[in-house]
């Protein structure tokens, strides 16, 4: 009986050691890699917290198995890890992945993988992958090269491609669709040739197109649409629709509330990156903590780029944020580097040439200094883009049937105000009950103050960007931005 109890107890103790050596990747930094393209099939690594590196930790979790090739966007949504490759697999690889992988994010256990997205009748791919957006549990988009798909997250189906999304000229970098943004009950995507296209969430239809500007007998484009903390959202331009990589010196805000666009200008040769001739989810990204953006300099190069730009949105501020010319490193052509959601730290891949297998990851405060150096193993890694742990609150999720909308209880009538249009140039209309409202510059300059009225006036005032701090009858308040042009 002595001995039954010590071997139950040595079993106990033994699994429980196995328990504790598992690994959690949802709490660390994920990388998706290109990886050697013509050779083998996508990877991921995983960036403990203390520093340490686990290679290949799919092919780790999942013996058999691999990811798609050349997978460029993965992210963290409603506790599973989805993956988009743009092939199912490498024309070097002997193992089979998917367009679509979806992992348990905890374990990077596969839940499903999807070898193709749609076909033709001989059943060929005809749509390669991009991105992904989820909009409720049981609901997400699949970007592609040709359209947008519908995609069931609870049976894991292609539902179809949304009307209007398509591309009608057959190759593969013409008509792509690309980044998407999911803010209430729309979904933003930019389509390579046809603009930004603005898809109702619950209906699956494009309900209207802002086109990129036409200028001096040449059509631009959009590359990709990034989300700020205060809920803007902005547009990189490119220079053409051809896919040439070509900027302009501007980008555009655009107001997800009224669907008003800004021109923003930018210093000569800040323009912002776009690879619709080799799609990637571009270096273009905002801090979750902060009302600023980050972008690689295009002008630099595809492969050659060292300087990362930050514009500060509230101060309308464009400046250069790191630079690697020194050190000897280049930041790779993708995504290479994104803005942790909770820490505001800055997680940057670089490498050292397209024929050398020497890589490194840096850790960057969200003032640009080094904090960290993360070498690597030798491998042709091409990295895509770091992906980060999911945010416990996703406030700008849509308000469909799907999801009820438990955030509104409790919640202070400040915060459920409107102001609108943004930009404006005559008025500023408040829906909704306040009891004041002040205005105040960028230098924190008061300029003027309103007793609950709906209709602020406004056309006197110089162009700029405001603070409007409006406060409720119990003393809460909320702060919102407006730019008068």
């Amino acid at each position: 009986m002595k001995t039954s109890t010590w071997i139950c107890l040595a079993f106990a103790l033994c699994l429980c050691s196995l328990r504790a050596q598992e690994t959690d990747y949802a709490q660390g930094v994920l990388f998706l890699n290109e990886d050697w393209f013509g050779h083998q099939n996508s990877t991921i690594n995983f960036l403990h917290p203390n520093g340490e590196w686990d290679y290949r930790v799919f092919q780790k979790e999942n013996p058999g198995m691999e990811l798609g090739g050349t997978s460029q966007y993965g992210t963290v949504f409603n506790q599973r890890l989805y993956i988009i490759s743009k092939q199912d697999r490498d024309m070097g690889a002997s193992i089979s992945g998917g367009r679509i992988t979806v992992c348990d994010a905890k374990t990077m256990k596969c839940i499903t993988q999807i070898q193709n997205i749609a076909t033709d009748s001989n059943g060929n791919s005809v749509a390669d992958g991009r991105g992904f957006v989820g909009i409720t549990p049981k609901k997400g988009y699949i970007s592609t090269s040709n359209g947008i798909y519908v995609f069931n997250l609870e049976t894991l189906h292609i539902n179809g491609m949304i009307a209007g999304t398509g591309n009608d000229r057959g190759s593969l970098y013409s008509a792509q669709c690309g980044m998407m943004v999911c803010n209430k009950k729309y979904v933003f995507s930019v389509h390579q040739k046809k603009g930004l296209l603005i898809i109702d969430a619950q209906s699956d239809t494009v309900m209207q197109v802002i086109g990129a500007p036409f200028e001096n007998g040449v059509q631009r484009g959009f590359g990709s649409v990034v989300q700020s903390k205060d809920s803007m959202l902005w547009l990189s331009v490119t220079a053409d629709v051809n896919g040439s990589g070509k900027t302009v010196d501007y980008f555009l805000m655009f107001n997800p509330e009224t669907f008003d666009t800004a021109r923003i200008l930018l210093p000569q040769g800040y323009g912002l990156p776009n690879s619709w001739y080799a799609w990637t989810a571009d270096a273009f990204c905002a801090s979750a903590q902060q009302n600023k953006l980050y972008w690689k300099k295009q002008d630099e190069g595809w492969f050659t780029s060292h300087q990362i730009v930050c514009y500060d949105i509230d101060k309308n501020e464009c400046s250069d944020f790191f630079d690697s010319r020194e050190s000897g490193w280049y930041i790779y052509c993708g995504a290479g580097f994104r803005v942790h959601p909770k820490t505001d730290e800055m997680y940057v891949s670089f490498y050292m040439d397209n024929l050398k297998q020497a890589y490194q990851t840096v850790r960057l405060s969200s003032g640009g200094e080094l904090l960290a150096s993360y070498e690597m193993i030798d491998n042709y890694w091409f990295p895509a883009m770091p992906i980060f742990p999911e945010l416990s609150q996703e406030p700008n999720r849509p308000d469909t049937s799907e999801v009820s909308d438990s955030t509104a209880i409790g919640r202070p009538a400040v915060s459920l105000l409107r102001l609108y249009p943004n930009p404006t140039t005559d008025y500023v209309y408040v829906s909704g009950e306040y009891s004041q409202l002040q205005i105040y510059d960028l230098t924190g300059r008061l300029v003027q103050t309103h007793n609950a009225k709906p209709q602020i006036p406004v056309a006197d005032m110089r162009p700029g960007v405001y603070v409007f701090c409006l406060t409720d009858i119990h003393g809460y308040k909320a702060v919102h931005k407006i730019m008068i042009r």
